[in-house]
């Protein structure tokens, strides 16, 4: 019941994104927020990010962070309707080609600049320059001129103008149902021009809540209150972001009972405790909610032996992934019918593409030229996470797969950089990961995932007729013609099977008691607006006992 709840909200949200591109005008007041009254706020970061500049970053991990350093245009609320940020009202043309921002005045960057629409025109036009090679660029290539401007036919991109100090004017070359959706992503804030250096991924600049402090590697990232917020300052004085490698859920689950977190993601072996018995001792809060995203295996279709679709077809049949969701993974995750989550135009819960037959993997093995898995090489399936579900996970494929002749090795990388880097190198043929959203609309699970130019498809799985109808559903301005296309989509991919679709995670929470207005939504932490937050009297300090589960258990579905 609660799943066809989500169902239904999502694809209400994702409606209104999609029709919303008429000649009308959205105004919503900006929400203030109380005045600076301090406390430090520890939260956990489960991997060391990459950079904190916005046009680069494409990890969870990175934009967690940043998130709380910059702003854009507009923002999701905590049900995932597109709200005003920066821009206090906007106007979307009848013809859905341009889209007018009137910005709010008295905006200030960290250096003590007032924000304008200039700022916005340099930072896409950054974004799309290619001497940075953003990783997000295809995002924004609907902009009017950005084509001719990348091949370097135009020294700026058409469709940016700034008509006056507090106005930003963007036109498109052709519609793009989920523009409004994008502007409001991780990547798509505004930057101050001055301070844009070699360095600025490291010490970055922007006009969010909260300042850059310091950055130590491996240890923690600090963030001060921006007492100068134009939204008025947040209620904690500080933000410290815990770094811990390689996923670690169960060290930072114990941090959190040791009373050094304000809050952690709950590890498999606690939920059903957590979520379902709110009558047990100790003090804390849970929020858990159905989550946007797909956690997968993948497979480098430019590395033997996973060039050949039937050895991909049988490995995808060899696996029990059901089996595995539910007896290892649990955490409130449900099995994945494809590659759209639950509450996304075009998802089909009765979609199985593969569902799991050992006789049809030995069959396929058999025409492929190994009879029995006779002659297969030995292969790795990397992982980045030490997570003990994730590595019990692995265990079991390597069970499966030996099941029908083949000898699969789980590896863990040494960091995320690793990861990237031995997928990228095509040294992790195989490699579990997910993709979380970063905006509420299937063009972010299949553009990125699949199209042959996303620099995030990391199969490298490439089909010109899946290209084209993704670009056009882009364009798309119907809901159920956008849905339709996006099921054809699925059964393209899913037929040549780049990757098996394992299981989508809900985002289940657990915080310190005195952590108040908690506004998540179903991206997850990752837009959580810690500006809201506040510490409600004297920080815990006795934590939780070990073996004793929370109480005061608030339970957020949604």
């Amino acid at each position: 019941m609660r799943r066809v709840l989500v169902q239904t909200t999502l694809l209400l949200t994702s409606a209104v994104i999609v029709t919303a591109a008429l000649s009308v005008s959205f105004t919503t007041p900006v929400e203030a927020v109380p005045e600076v009254l301090g406390g430090e706020y520890r939260a956990p970061l489960v991997s060391e990010p990459v950079t904190l500049d916005p046009a680069l970053y494409t990890d969870t991990y990175s934009m967690h962070v940043a998130t709380n350093l910059f702003d854009g245009l507009v923002e999701f609320d905590g049900e995932l309707n597109v709200v005003p940020a920066i821009a206090r009202r906007w106007k979307i043309s009848r013809d859905h080609l341009t889209y007018t921002f009137l910005l709010n005045e008295g905006v200030w960057f960290h250096n003590g600049r007032e924000v304008t629409a200039e700022d916005f025109v340099y930072s896409f036009t950054r974004l799309l320059d290619p001497a940075l090679d953003s990783p997000v660029a295809s995002f924004f290539m609907n902009i009017k001129g950005a084509e001719a401007f990348r091949s370097g036919k135009s020294p700026r991109v058409a469709g940016l103008s700034a008509p006056d100090r507090y106005t930003l004017k963007i036109q498109l070359k052709e519609p793009f149902a989920a523009f409004l959706s994008i502007l409001a992503m991780a990547n798509a804030k505004v930057v101050p021009q001055e301070a844009v250096d070699e360095d600025f991924g490291r010490r970055p600049v922007g006009s969010g809540a909260f300042r850059f402090k310091s950055w130590e590697p491996e240890k923690e990232i600090v963030l001060e209150a921006n007492p100068q917020y134009f939204a008025g300052g947040p209620s904690l004085g500080e933000l410290r972001f815990r770094i811990y490698q390689n996923i670690q859920w169960e060290a930072i689950y114990q941090d959190f009972r040791d009373g050094k977190l304000e809050h952690a993601f709950i590890p498999s072996d606690y939920y059903d405790a957590l979520v379902n018995d709110p009558d047990r001792s100790g003090a804390a809060k849970v929020v858990s909610k159905p989550g946007l995203n797909l956690v997968y295996v993948g497979m480098n279709l430019n590395v033997p032996p996973f060039d050949d679709l039937r050895i991909r077809q049988a490995i995808s049949h060899a696996v029990d992934t059901d089996s595995i969701v539910k007896t290892i993974t649990r955490r409130g995750a449900v099995p994945a019918r494809g590659i759209l989550p639950p509450g996304l135009a075009g998802y089909d819960p009765g979609f199985n593409s593969y569902p799991y037959n050992p006789a049809a993997a030995r069959r396929l093995l058999q025409e492929a030229g190994y009879p029995d898995g006779q002659g297969f090489p030995s292969i790795e399936i990397w992982t980045v996470s030490r997570s003990d579900s994730v590595h019990r996970e692995l265990e079991a494929y390597r069970d499966y797969l030996a099941q029908v002749g083949l000898k699969v090795i789980p590896r863990v990388a040494g960091s995320w950089k690793e990861f990237i880097e031995a997928i990228s190198s095509g040294q992790a043929a195989m490699f579990y990961a997910a993709w979380y959203a970063d905006y509420p609309d299937p063009d972010n699970f299949f553009y990125p995932l699949s199209h042959s130019d996303s620099s995030t498809n990391r199969t490298g799985y490439q089909d010109p007729h899946v290209d084209r109808l993704l670009e056009l559903a882009r364009r798309e301005t119907d809901y159920l013609q956008r849905a339709d296309l996006y099921r054809d989509v699925q059964k393209l991919i899913m037929f040549n099977a780049p990757l098996i679709s394992q299981h989508v995670n809900s985002n289940s929470y657990i915080f310190r008691e005195d952590v108040q207005g908690i506004e998540m939504n179903q991206l997850g932490t990752t837009y959580l607006p810690f500006r809201k937050l506040s510490l409600d009297g004297a920080a815990l300090s006795s934590g939780l006992q070990d073996g004793a589960a929370p109480t005061g258990i608030v339970t957020a579905h949604r």
